[in-house]
């Protein structure tokens, strides 16, 4: 499912940049039958959407990524917590919590 996520994100960083290098060919040579406001609308709306798929796909990258850490963090939880039931006698070693947890993520 990562695999699918990440593929989203990378389409998005793709397709964000070849909004903005669209923009180029349109920056040196305008065509001639659109008037300038035109132009701008066109120019404008092409480099917004480029920046917010750039945006977009960052945000999606770092959503990843935390919910990969969260994941070590509770495989990591669920290891300590079944190697206390195992072993109840022993005091002393301090666990983490899920509370403990949270607080690290965020």
């Amino acid at each position: 499912m990562n695999k699918d996520r990440k593929l989203v994100w990378a389409v998005e960083y793709l397709i964000g940049i070849g909004f903005l290098v669209a923009v180029l060919p349109s920056l040196v040579n305008p065509p001639s039958d659109w008037s300038s406001a035109h132009t701008w609308a066109y120019l404008l709306f092409m480099v917004c959407t480029g920046i917010a798929l750039i945006s977009s796909a960052s945000a999606t990258r770092q959503r990843i990524e935390l919910s990969e850490r969260i994941e070590k963090l509770e495989k990591k939880l669920g290891e300590q917590e079944s190697a206390q039931n195992q072993t109840p006698g022993e005091i002393g070693k301090q666990f983490i919590t899920r509370e403990h947890l949270v607080g690290s993520v965020n």
